[in-house]
């Protein structure tokens, strides 16, 4: 028994989740190094360069790749030229590259859609000084604030990327001797997709047996049943028990009688259903209970499978709904 759901009844919300990545060093990210050079043309035999993951990274490539894709005139920066995010683009001390960086890159199935803002501790020779930089949230990694002309602002000592895995740091850099020891703690970020879908189960719809014992297939005739009241045999109900399932009419197998459990003198058949659901409510006569939904996508294919908790029962008297809710 299938039944299409209708776009407006499914709902996707996206929503962030983070992982907490510890004492990443220099032996799963190893630092390159970059230098600035001018006036000199580019020698692959003679110029210097980082061993990165067995690659040669070499030092003036890098250093003019960083510094034109992220250090920018400040005069011209704003939020369209520039990645990664500023407290002000007109401060002065955000984006300031020396002549020799260090850059951390990460790996992105470690930092996934991107380093969450506010979570990078960087310690540099955690054996030796122990000197901790962190993430003011800003793209900044700060070792922590300094007055300059009586206003108080952070003490930067590099930058963060957090789209691109990336850590460059801008002061105070020696190649081949700064941070060849570090520790470095980070957050990634991923979305995840929470998938909700309202099914509705109307008072026709999947409340018929499919226990061939229990139904047989009427022909499309109407079928009229005279009803014994148990308590009083004077009483007679005649009803029609036809039964309209996609235009397919079946009728109860009076040739299976049911045996109450809390009464067992009393013996109905499935035809009994109005007298003898209120006497053994436990009984699922013609109603089945749904114990399991199972989604499928346009071709048919199973997709997902929702168990409930316990058996609910489909009685053609009021509708049911379900809720069924899981993460992508």
């Amino acid at each position: 028994m299938l039944k299409e759901i209708p776009k407006s009844d499914i709902i996707v919300r996206p929503f962030k989740v983070y992982k907490e990545w510890l004492g990443t060093s220099q032996d799963d990210t190893p630092v390159a190094y970059g230098t600035k050079v001018t006036n000199k043309a580019f020698n692959a035999d003679t110029d210097k360069y980082t061993m990165v993951d067995n690659c040669k990274v070499y030092e003036k490539l890098l250093y003019n790749s960083v510094a034109a894709q992220f250090y920018k005139n400040p005069a011209t920066a704003s939020i369209f030229s520039e990645v990664g995010n500023r407290i002000s683009y007109a401060s002065t001390y955000e984006r300031v590259i020396n002549n020799t960086i260090a850059v951390i890159s990460i790996p992105q199935q470690k930092y996934g859609e991107g380093i969450k803002p506010g979570s990078v501790v960087l310690t540099n020779d955690p054996n030796g000084t122990g000197e901790v930089y962190t993430d003011d949230g800003y793209s900044n990694l700060i070792d922590g604030y300094i007055t300059v002309n009586g206003k108080t602002i952070p003490n930067v000592y590099g930058n963060i990327f957090y789209d691109r895995g990336l850590i460059v740091l801008t002061k105070d850099i020696v190649s081949g001797s700064t941070f060849v020891s570090y520790s470095l703690d980070f957050r990634s970020s991923k979305t995840i997709y929470e998938n909700e879908i309202f099914i509705s189960v109307l008072e026709n719809e999947f409340n018929v047996s499919t226990n061939p014992s229990s139904y047989h297939e009427d022909g499309g005739y109407n079928y009229v049943a005279v009803i014994n009241d148990p308590n009083d045999n004077s009483l007679t109900e005649t009803y029609n028990k036809t039964i309209h399932v996609d235009g397919i009419r079946y009728i109860a197998n009076t040739n299976r009688p049911f045996t109450s459990s809390l009464d067992n003198t009393k013996r109905f058949s499935f035809d009994d259903y109005i007298e003898s659901s209120s006497l053994d409510p436990t009984g699922s006569f013609l109603a089945p209970y749904i114990t399991t939904i199972g989604l499928y996508d346009n071709e048919l294919n199973m997709v997902a499978v929702a168990k409930l908790p316990k058996p609910i029962k489909s009685l053609p008297d009021y509708p049911v709904n379900f809720i069924i809710r899981f993460d992508t």
